[in-house]
């Protein structure tokens, strides 16, 4: 396994360098979507690159971080609220947060189908999911995807048709940005 715990000083320093231009600029219009004051949760956030990016461009909004790695929660920003735990199991209510965001961290979960469940039961009616993940069909994907299972992690990497079709499962709706050997999912939890 990947000691995630003793690698918050790395992902601290270096997280920020794997999300591209385009991809930030689309995050940062599916933020305007989210009401003022609105909570937010970054699932498996390691050190908060995402809730990082987000804050430059909503200060409003009310930050939720949670990992299952100390050694990353305590380099993540103090804005936000950190709570120890894994995607299976959200340990808060029904329909909590008005945005979740899960980026770079999918492919580690344990159960990526209860996951993308609980991501659901917490987010909002109309509410938005930002994933950002690696697309293993690609050349690059897939040498990551090997790495990953070398090292034993879940490695429960999805292209991004089996990611969406997962996510529509549930009541999504998506809609995927390609981004060379990385994809974004935009998705909107059942409207109405």
């Amino acid at each position: 396994m990947i000691p995630f715990d003793r690698l918050g000083p790395v992902f601290k320093a270096f997280s920020s360098l794997v999300y591209p231009r385009v991809f930030r600029t689309l995050f940062a219009s599916s933020l305007q979507e989210v009401p003022r004051a609105g909570s937010v949760l970054d699932v498996g956030s390691g050190t908060g690159i995402l809730s990082q990016f987000a804050c430059k461009v909503r200060r409003d909004l009310l930050f939720t971080m949670i990992d299952p790695a100390a050694g990353m929660l305590r380099f993540a920003p103090d804005f936000a609220r950190r709570v120890l735990g894994r995607a299976e199991d959200l340990p808060f209510p029904e329909r909590a947060f008005d945005a979740v965001f899960a980026g770079d961290s999918m492919h580690h979960f344990s159960d990526p189908r209860r996951a993308v469940g609980e991501l659901r039961r917490v987010l909002r009616k109309g509410g938005v999911l930002v994933v950002f993940e690696i697309d293993p069909s690609s050349l690059i994907g897939a040498m990551i995807t090997g790495g990953e299972k070398i090292f034993r992690e879940p490695a429960h990497f999805l292209k991004p048709g089996e990611l969406a079709e997962r996510l529509a499962e549930v009541g999504f709706e998506c809609v995927v940005s390609r981004y060379d050997w990385r994809y974004a999912i935009i998705a909107h939890a059942g409207r109405g």
